[in-house]
């Protein structure tokens, strides 16, 4: 590694140091942090700094060009652990060293000196304390700004700035366990990791309304404030990095950490988050959901007859998978899916002609219309629960049971792009211009005139025989199809 005197160093950076400071929202040490950081005010000596991947973990590497007490350069280097937005650094300095060639490595002594604690308030600004472990030796703190910068890089402050350039984007959805303080309090977290961002997203409902707080690894990180929305209590929070309006900055890594609610001290939800490997957590790319197939299986639970009753069905497909509960003959309210002793949403049931019902619907791949499918169902408990103690559950089959009951050719329920549902003969479902669905040969499907679509071979679409039409029973060519007269030639006499 070569180093420009220090003086000459030092100035450069000086000049170099023109960047404006940051947000003040809290940040975590990334990558993005390596650079050279100086005190402007002091300019002639200051730090430069590496964000590695050590076997320990995300380690903060340190040199910092300096004086000793008698005026003479020094270089005071070091590494250290990397927590959110500080890194504590064992620092040393050496002895013995000589110029090029003249470098023994086993004539070097190393020395401990001290410590470094690094303090970052954004991208482009922060503090070291400095603890020297001689006796009498001064300690302080020294602002800090940012001089450089890697090139082509873009600092957010946020855990998407150490993404790894070949990752994969990936999801983790986690459900919480009610902890019995508020028996019908639930929800989810989320967290997704794609090519332009990362978020983490938490929602509760069913909690009395008020504030609560947000704990990630013991350590509170957001206030979640729970309010009246429709008929039901609901609250969210959504992190993000880079960090958007409205999405505080994403600064911590919820991966692999307990997720807890909290209402002062008492949890009233908890969680932990997966890891994002496989099998961890609820959720991945996708997840705990099935495998795609092609088959379904059905579940039907009545309580009595004409009585509450609830339908559970999961159909396998060549391209998605799908789960879908339904529950009717209830009174008008919401109530609580749980499947495998997880809670998996609100089902909300309405006023419909003839009586009442809902539905609550679950779809691998995910999309907008579905909520994200990241369990299988087969084999689990299915219960549904609501005021008053209402209770409707079954055990949901481990084998096949249901048709798909579709006469599109494809196997999956429903008509869409590309199946025959409307015998059109293109595929998609309807008779639109250029399908032949009424059999008239010229492709609109209607009867206009010059379709041939009574058969009569007039082309009038007509469908009837008159004087003139040579396609009657009686091939006479005098319209009247039945009667036979002489000169007629197809009569049976």
């Amino acid at each position: 590694m070569k180093f420009p005197s220090l003086r000459h160093s030092l100035m450069a950076l000086a000049m170099a140091a023109g960047m404006s400071a940051g947000s003040a929202s809290a940040v975590t040490i990334t990558r993005e942090f390596t650079a050279n950081w100086f005190d402007p005010s002091h300019s002639g000596h200051g730090f430069g700094i590496e964000v590695i991947d050590a076997p320990v973990g995300k380690t903060l590497v340190a040199y910092w060009f300096t004086h000793d007490l008698q005026g003479k350069p020094m270089w005071v280097v070091g590494s250290g652990p990397v927590e959110g937005d500080k890194a504590l650094v064992d620092a040393y300095v050496t002895s013995g060293g000589a110029f090029t060639n003249d470098f023994a490595p086993g004539a070097v002594q190393t020395t401990p000196w001290g410590a470094l604690e690094f303090t970052f308030a954004d991208c482009n600004s922060g503090s070291v304390r400095y603890v020297p472990d001689a006796a009498g030796a001064p300690t302080g703190v020294i602002p800090l700004t940012r001089a450089t910068k890697l090139f082509g890089s873009a600092c957010s402050g946020g855990i998407s700035d150490d993404r790894k350039a070949n990752s994969s984007d990936q999801r983790v959805v986690q459900y919480f366990n009610n902890t019995g303080v508020h028996a019908l309090a639930s929800g989810k977290t989320r967290f997704e990791q794609r090519s332009d961002r990362t978020d983490f997203h938490v929602e509760v409902e069913r909690l009395p309304a008020g504030q609560y707080q947000l704990s990630v690894g013991d350590a509170v990180v957001a206030d979640l404030n729970v309010a009246l929305v429709g008929t039901v209590a609901r609250g969210e929070v959504e992190f993000r990095s880079p960090a958007e309006p409205g999405h505080p900055l994403l600064d911590f890594d919820p991966r692999g950490q307990s997720v807890d609610v909290l209402q002062g001290t008492v949890v009233v939800l908890s969680t932990t988050m997966g890891d994002g490997s496989s099998g961890s957590g609820n959720g991945g790319t996708s997840g705990g959901a099935p495998d795609f197939g092609n088959d379904a299986y059905q579940l039907v639970v009545e309580q009595f007859n004409d009585g509450p009753e609830m339908e559970a069905e999961l159909e396998r497909r060549p391209n998605r998978v799908e789960f879908k509960v339904e529950l009717e003959d209830v009174p008008v309210g919401d109530y609580t899916l749980n499947v495998g002793g997880q809670d998996r949403g609100t089902l909300s049931v309405v006023a419909v002609p003839g009586g009442a019902e809902g539905e609550l619907e679950f779809r691998n791949p995910e999309d907008a219309t579905h909520l994200p499918l990241d369990f299988d169902p087969r084999g689990q408990v299915v219960r549904l629960t609501g005021g008053a103690g209402f209770v409707i559950e079954g055990l949901f089959p481990t084998e096949p049971n249901n048709d798909f009951g579709d006469d599109d050719g494809d196997g999956d329920g429903d008509c869409e792009e590309g199946d025959d549902c409307g015998g059109d003969g293109d595929g998609d479902g309807d008779c639109e211009e250029g399908d032949d669905c009424g059999g008239d040969g010229d492709g609109d499907g209607d009867c206009e005139e010059g379709d041939d679509c009574g058969g009569d071979g007039d082309g009038d679409e007509d469908g009837d025989c008159q004087e003139g039409d040579g396609d009657c029973e009686d091939e006479d060519e005098d319209e009247d199809e039945e009667e036979c007269e002489e000169g007629d030639e197809d009569c049976d006499d």
